[in-house]
């Protein structure tokens, strides 16, 4: 049983590191998170106060780590490289569901609450789900799928070219990536050191 609890609690604690990084909970949020994983793994208390307790610890850590992060980091281009797809109609989520199936189900509700920008239609999405956002955080890239709204038969064309864009993004903000091509494929950003800002803003872009 003792074994069982421990390895339960290293679950966890990476789950926690997971959140505190990844960057996208605030700690209450974390909190939330951290009660319902225990209720699932371990149903213990005092299991609950010692994760949380790490998380505040993580996170003042972070706190301390982010003051020095001075350049612009990878995180912070795919920020830009997102921002400026959204602008141009292909809806771009970070965190998206925890799969891919998951991932589409929030970009159709995102399509469904977007109001289009006059003269720029919604012509697909692009993300990265939980899943990829673990991966991401434990400094083994992402994996960022794709796709265009379009149904016909154009939707293949449509997806590649919104792929390609993707792309072409990802390159003029320094974001170093690969992808074969194909539709089957999604577009690959190579590892990095994962640094999604909490508490600070990313110095402005260079002119």
């Amino acid at each position: 049983m003792g074994d069982d609890r421990e390895q339960s609690l290293e679950y966890l604690r990476a789950r926690v590191d997971t959140a505190v990084r990844g960057g996208f909970l605030d700690a209450e949020q974390i909190a939330d998170e951290i009660a319902e994983w225990v209720a699932d793994e371990l149903d213990d208390e005092e299991a609950t106060d010692e994760l949380v307790q790490l998380a505040t610890t993580k996170l003042a850590a972070l706190r301390e780590a982010e003051a020095t992060w001075t350049q612009r980091t990878t995180n912070d281009a795919i920020d830009a490289a997102f921002a400026e797809l959204e602008a141009a109609g292909i809806i771009a989520l970070q965190n998206a569901g925890y799969t891919q199936t998951e991932g589409w189900e929030d970009v159709a509700q995102a399509a469904d609450e977007r109001v289009p920008k006059r003269g720029v239609p919604l012509r697909g999405a692009v993300f990265y789900h939980g899943q990829d956002l673990e991966r991401g955080v434990a400094g083994q890239g992402l994996m960022i799928a794709f796709g265009a709204f379009e149904d016909g038969p154009r939707h293949e064309a449509e997806s590649l070219a919104i792929a390609r864009e993707l792309c072409e993004m990802l390159t003029r903000h320094g974001v170093a990536h690969v992808w074969n091509g194909s539709i089957d494929q999604r577009v690959g950003v190579t590892p990095f050191a994962w640094q999604r800002r909490r508490f600070t803003t990313a110095p402005p872009l260079p002119r």
